[in-house]
């Protein structure tokens, strides 16, 4: 995992007043296919925000934002479980198509348990920033475990354009791939997203060797952005 020093860089929480800013840097992450295939190597969101819609999820959420300087040039939402729960996606739970292993039994386990969802996570496409974006990703993710989650759950685009970018990064985390969900919008057409699932125990340490290191350095890292010290 590569990690950088620029002091000028910081993480905070977001707060009143980040929406423009926002909506500014996800305007220009359109997400594009690599020349000749349905995949993209750089990321980004087929579909667009409101202003309004992320003044909802920095009253009723979890927002952190990337600095630099006194300019917002990344960030990352995520619902913890009540918000989670009073949202569009909670109610679009029983069209998803779950994986082997994932049976009635299983679904109304995990609806007994506290959940949440790492949700929009979008950097300006500079590699300064898009390094920070593992940072970013692990700030709000303990955000959410400090709120009780046991389980955090994503998604991610894989038709019509197949993301590659956070892909890695849940790897990194120990994610695990459940299922997908297709959803019919009327500006973009139907995009089918792949679902993924981390759980506490993981998150906290319980993986392999390897995955202690990565999570030790990406803990690390996100103190010294938290911190101010890039």
């Amino acid at each position: 995992m590569i990690q950088t020093s620029i002091p000028s860089l910081r993480l905070r929480a977001g707060v009143v007043g980040d929406a423009g800013a926002m909506l500014q840097v996800k305007q220009q992450l359109r997400m594009q296919p690599d020349a000749d295939v349905a995949e993209s190597s750089r990321g980004g969101f087929l579909l667009g925000s409101t202003r309004a819609q992320y003044e909802a999820l920095l009253t009723g959420a979890q927002v952190e934002v990337l600095l630099d300087g006194s300019r917002v040039v990344g960030f990352v939402t995520a619902l913890p479980d009540a918000a989670l729960r009073r949202s569009a996606l909670w109610q679009r739970r029983a069209h998803i198509g779950w994986g082997g292993g994932v049976g009635p039994a299983e679904l109304a386990a995990i609806e007994a348990l506290r959940v949440g969802y790492l949700d929009q996570l979008a950097v300006l496409p500079d590699p300064k920033y898009r390094l920070c974006a593992p940072a970013l990703a692990w700030r709000a993710l303990a955000r959410l475990l400090d709120d009780g989650c046991d389980l955090v759950f994503a998604t991610v685009v894989a038709r019509p354009v197949r993301n590659l970018v956070t892909r890695p990064l849940l790897a990194a985390v120990g994610a695990v791939e459940l299922g997908s969900l297709e959803e019919d919008y009327p500006e973009v057409g139907v995009i089918t997203s792949d679902v993924f699932c981390m759980t506490r125990a993981v998150l906290q340490g319980g993986g392999d060797g390897r995955q202690r290191a990565r999570l030790a350095a990406l803990q690390r890292w996100t103190a010294r952005l938290l911190a101010g010290r890039g």
